[in-house]
């Protein structure tokens, strides 16, 4: 079925001469030209009008997406997967900054009191959500991580006239930090190793020791935020699509990210829907 220039305008909201700039650019061509003399376009036109507008809206500039766009649907589908990936890494870090920002709320208005370390969760380190950093850290990276965290935070202070001095900080709180940020990492990576022995043990995602297992990543996950079922799905999917957590996962088992994904989504079904 052809759709008319004033059609796919109504239909994307993108104005007739934003479609007009996409013809001169040369990102966006007519099907054809009716006789009427009005420009038609057709189920190819409108994919890869959609394909236009998912580029922009992951910020790429215009010059940069006619390179991005293919006709042929392996790499039309190789460039939607990749949407996929950023949009739900956005998702995820804009779930947790709502979180933040309903429990700053409720601790102005007096309703509940708020750790201080819960002041900065869901915002992002160095351009990477908090959660994504952690998971995917080694322990030894976790370790060089924390000490330049502090080393970044004793810089800071030096150069803030207003920060206390790092030698008035209390030592019991610093250790507890470590503590805690090195125990977050030991405790991932005991749930990973015990899901990949469950895979070698040939268990399934559905089973009861499993769940186990994946109610306990869970808790974990709860140490950052609180996942609705969606969002729980959701971080299962970015499991296995997100290069650097295949990569990590696969260290464990070529199988784990799938099999933790499927142990999330019952999870999720049977616990936060």
């Amino acid at each position: 079925m052809a759709y008319s220039m004033e059609d796919v305008s109504g239909m994307s909201g993108v104005s007739l001469s934003e479609l007009g700039q996409y013809a001169e650019k040369g990102l966006l061509n007519a099907a054809f030209v009716g006789q009427d003399e009005d420009i038609y376009y057709e189920k190819r036109e409108l994919l890869r009008l959609q394909q236009i507008l998912f580029c922009k809206e992951v910020g790429m500039e215009e010059e940069e997406i006619g390179p991005m766009l293919r006709d042929a649907p392996r790499d039309m589908i190789r460039i939607m997967q990749q949407h996929r990936i950023e949009m739900l890494e956005k998702a995820l870090h804009l779930h947790g900054l709502i979180q933040t920002l309903d429990k700053t709320i409720s601790h102005l208005r007096g309703e509940q009191d708020m750790d201080e370390h819960e002041l900065y969760a869901g915002f992002s380190n160095k351009g990477r959500h908090p959660l994504l950093m952690n998971e995917t850290t080694s322990d030894h990276a976790a370790k060089n991580d924390y000490s330049e965290q502090m080393q970044t935070t004793e810089t800071s202070q030096k150069y803030n006239a207003n920060a206390p001095e790092p030698s008035t900080l209390p030592e019991a709180q610093e250790m507890k930090s470590k503590e805690d940020f090195l125990d977050s990492q030991a405790k991932i990576d005991r749930i990973h190793l015990d899901l990949q022995g469950a895979i070698e043990n040939g268990l399934t995602p559905d089973s009861s020791e499993v769940q186990q297992i994946i109610g306990r990543h869970l808790e974990w996950i709860k140490g950052y935020y609180t996942p609705t079922a969606e969002i729980y799905r959701d971080l299962g999917n970015l499991y296995v699509e997100h290069k650097n957590f295949r990569q990590m996962y696969d260290g464990y088992h070529p199988k784990l990210a799938e099999f933790l994904r499927d142990g999330m989504m019952i999870k999720a079904e049977q616990d936060l829907s």
